[in-house]
């Protein structure tokens, strides 16, 4: 950190002396989780470029990113980082170019390349990641105690997302229970289940909604007709079981009258004697 305080104060003092200007195409880049993206800074060069007299950093959140200094790279800082690459060849056309491979979450943030060239100056550029909700997991599980259906509906993305429910156009978030949590990349998974009672075919949607864009990504859910034979097996299996209890019991009362008028046979025939 100290290094950028001492590196901004002299590029400051020599762009107060110096007439020389760096530019951005894009001050906002958004990419998506996974793709590459590439941030440019411009800078004048006159007929020919002198790289020994060219001075280039790249800093994020206090850390540097690049530091290109009398025509060398400092090479422990690009190998620090595998996916991020300073395309040095460009820099004869007046370019610097910041290049990220498989864009993650945590690369989003406020980017600044600082330029030195017979002047100095640097100029900010924010890197917005997103993550979609493409791929949605679904699930469904009948309570064979209170036949009520358990929808299931999970995914990851960023940013943070709200989980809607709809069936025939009614919405039934509220009736949902929803869990967060957060991994190493800074995806959000987002767990979601509805619980309702439901009828064979009966069709459910859930929607996974980012809060800051409004995009949607949806997953339809509708109940198959093989738990309809589950509820009705669950329901045969439970009334056998009580049958064969209720038998069961019957039997074992028989068998202790009967054990019980033996044994008062028994007493008769000892008192006569």
């Amino acid at each position: 950190m100290i290094w950028i305080l001492l590196v901004l104060a002299f590029m400051f003092s020599w762009h107060l002396l110096n007439a020389f200007s760096v530019s951005v195409p894009k001050e906002k880049y958004k990419t998506h989780y996974g793709s590459n993206v590439t941030m440019e800074c411009t800078f004048p060069v006159g007929e020919k470029l002198d790289l020994n007299a060219l001075t280039v950093y790249w800093d994020k959140e206090g850390k540097f990113l690049v530091k290109f200094v009398d025509g060398e790279e400092d090479l422990k800082i690009q190998k620090s980082n595998s996916r991020l690459r300073h395309l040095n060849d460009q820099l004869y056309k007046g370019k610097s170019l910041l290049h990220i491979t498989n864009v993650t979450v945590k690369d989003a943030g406020a980017y600044r390349c600082i330029i030195g060239y017979g002047g100095a100056d640097y100029k900010w550029i924010t890197l917005t990641v997103n993550a979609p909700y493409n791929k949605i997991n679904q699930r469904i599980k009948m309570d064979p105690v209170t036949s009520e259906y358990e929808i299931t509906c999970q995914s990851e993305g960023y940013p943070k997302a709200e989980v809607i429910w709809k069936s025939r156009d009614q919405d039934l978030s509220s009736k949902a229970t929803v869990t967060y949590s957060v991994g190493t990349e800074k995806l959000f998974n987002i767990t979601s289940t509805l619980r309702v009672n439901a009828t064979v075919n009966e069709s459910f949607q859930c929607l996974f909604q980012e809060r800051d864009t409004g995009k949607n990504i949806s997953a339809q859910i509708v109940i198959p007709d093989n738990y309809a034979s589950t509820k009705t097996a669950s329901r045969t299996y439970f009334g056998t079981l009580g049958a064969v209890i209720f038998l069961g019991l019957i039997l074992m009362l028989q068998s202790f009258r009967k054990k019980h008028v033996r044994m008062i046979a028994k007493e008769k025939n000892y008192l006569s004697t």
